[in-house]
């Protein structure tokens, strides 16, 4: 093997078109994810799956797919999630703290 063999490093590819909407959102993915994958064999393998994606060999869906292993999940936003109540209850649980605080004072 050559020293530049071992040394190499991949560099992450860097797309300035921004036309194609569903492209550009694929690259977002993948830089995303290039930042948070420090190991090279991972690094080389978003290459590729970029460079596929970019010649039209695999599709966004399974792009996404292969793609879903390398993505840090602590990312993804979660859904808020929200106690409902019936009206009547809010409204009287409303004049619960009115009433309190008018008396506080």
């Amino acid at each position: 093997m050559n020293d530049d063999e071992t040394n190499e490093q991949p560099e992450q590819i860097l797309i300035d078109d921004s036309a194609d909407f569903n492209f550009y959102a694929a690259h977002i993915a993948y830089a995303k994810a290039w930042t948070n994958n420090p190991d090279e064999t991972i690094r080389l393998e978003l290459n590729n799956l970029m460079n596929s994606l970019k010649e039209n060999e695999v599709s966004y869906p399974a792009f996404y797919r292969k793609i879903d292993q390398y993505r840090n999940t602590e990312e993804q936003v979660k859904k808020p999630w929200f106690k409902a109540k019936k009206k009547r209850a809010w409204r009287k649980s409303e004049a619960k703290k009115t009433r309190i605080g008018r008396h506080k004072n």
